[in-house]
């Protein structure tokens, strides 16, 4: 029987493999949709302070939407890697182009930190390799998110951006594993509770 570990390392491979095949003016396109969805979004408008990852080439693209939030008048934070301590911290940005740099990894992080406190942010947007139906995602395996999503979790807003081909049934999991609260894609938004699926809508529709 195959670890949870090895079935981990599988499946991101493989999902991996899959958004790298889809052509780049496609995915441009769920970028696109992807972004606006969540904008459209109650969790996105009632947020004022808004923690947005810096994409590297194989998440969904997130640099429209930290201009438009900012455009938006929200207050717009982005994670720093301390590696040492294998930790996040977050740190406003004002401007994409002028205030970030490549940084860990050659992710894009702020180059002089304007620090904010982890329970400022009331909405985290959150990268994944792979997300599952009930809200639970794989990353790539280092930990640092699912550290401070521990912390946050029932008190900020939780949202995952995936595109539809990275959304599997049920992903195995761990018990630090943090599921998201929401999760969206180029064709829906998942609402996920207490790690099952509340409702999911298709763009344009709305919650009762």
């Amino acid at each position: 029987m195959q670890s949870v570990s090895v079935k981990k390392s599988r499946l991101r491979r493989h999902v991996a493999d899959l958004v790298a095949a889809a052509p780049a003016e496609q995915r441009a396109a769920w970028d696109q949709a992807i972004q606006a969805r969540l904008r459209s979004e109650a969790i996105y408008l009632r947020s004022q302070v808004i923690h947005s990852y810096l994409a590297m080439h194989d998440e969904v693209a997130t640099k429209r939407l930290v201009q438009a939030a900012l455009a938006d008048g929200k207050q717009v934070v982005a994670p720093v890697v301390h590696p040492e301590r294998r930790r996040l911290r977050f740190a406003r940005i004002e401007n994409y182009e002028r205030d970030l740099a490549p940084g860990y990894r050659g992710i894009l992080e702020p180059i002089e930190p304007r620090w904010v406190e982890l329970l400022q942010i009331e909405l985290f947007v959150i990268p994944g390799v792979v997300f599952d139906r009930r809200g639970y995602r794989l990353g790539r395996g280092l930990g640092f998110y699912d550290r401070c999503l521990s912390r946050v979790k029932g008190r900020s807003v939780i949202c995952g951006l995936a595109y539809e081909l990275q959304v599997v049934d049920e992903l195995p999991t761990a018990a630090h594993d943090v599921p998201m609260d929401y999760i969206v894609t180029e064709r829906r938004v998942i609402e996920c509770k207490s790690g099952l699926v509340k409702q999911e809508r298709i763009s344009g529709e709305k919650a009762d």
